[in-house]
């Protein structure tokens, strides 16, 4: 989950969207970051790293209740997921946990300029010499985009529960330099 679309009148969009912020806003070791144009949210982040070395916010979590409302099989089934990909980086590296963008935004260039902020502010800010991700193999559009901003292939992965629950079967890790 990598990189994906916010659709604000999709309800399952918003609440994925919702509870991958609510997993991590209580964990010192991430630190979420909101893109805004005029006040309006257009993308979000999320990166983590080994330390605890993040200042944690004050971000109100969703009433527990809420996540029932769709449903007690999708809230299960985006435990498993999140839970699946709780990726702790290696010392040296900070990991992109996931990067979502407006989809009326997409096209502009905006993730792009994201991810050239982030592999600066790993470097500079953060000290780390690597920028790390999960990606689906087949999500071409995010591949492009991650090799084009200089990440590579450092292995591929599969997991049979994702196949068999999320029909995705291959990951890529991917690894930049940000030296």
């Amino acid at each position: 989950m990598n990189a994906f679309d916010i659709d604000s009148t999709n309800p399952s969009q918003h609440q994925q969207l919702e509870a991958i912020w609510n997993s991590l806003a209580c964990k010192k070791n991430s630190q979420q970051f909101v893109v805004t144009d005029d006040g309006k949210i257009i993308a979000t982040f999320c990166l983590v790293i080994k330390e605890n070395d993040f200042i944690s916010n004050p971000f109100i979590k969703t009433p527990f209740l809420d996540y029932w409302r769709f449903g007690i099989t999708h809230y299960i089934k985006q435990n498993i997921f999140f839970s699946l990909f709780d990726y702790m980086p290696n010392k040296n590296e900070a990991y992109l946990v996931h990067i979502a963008v407006l989809s009326s935004y997409q096209g502009h260039g905006i993730a792009y300029a994201i991810l050239e902020w982030i592999t600066q502010y790993s470097k500079e800010v953060l000290k780390k010499a690597y920028l790390s991700l999960y990606v689906d193999i087949h999500h071409e559009g995010a591949l492009y985009l991650y090799q084009k901003s200089g990440f590579y292939i450092e292995k591929e992965e599969s997991s049979r529960l994702t196949q068999s629950i999320f029909h995705i079967q291959y990951w890529y890790y991917m690894l930049k330099k940000t030296c």
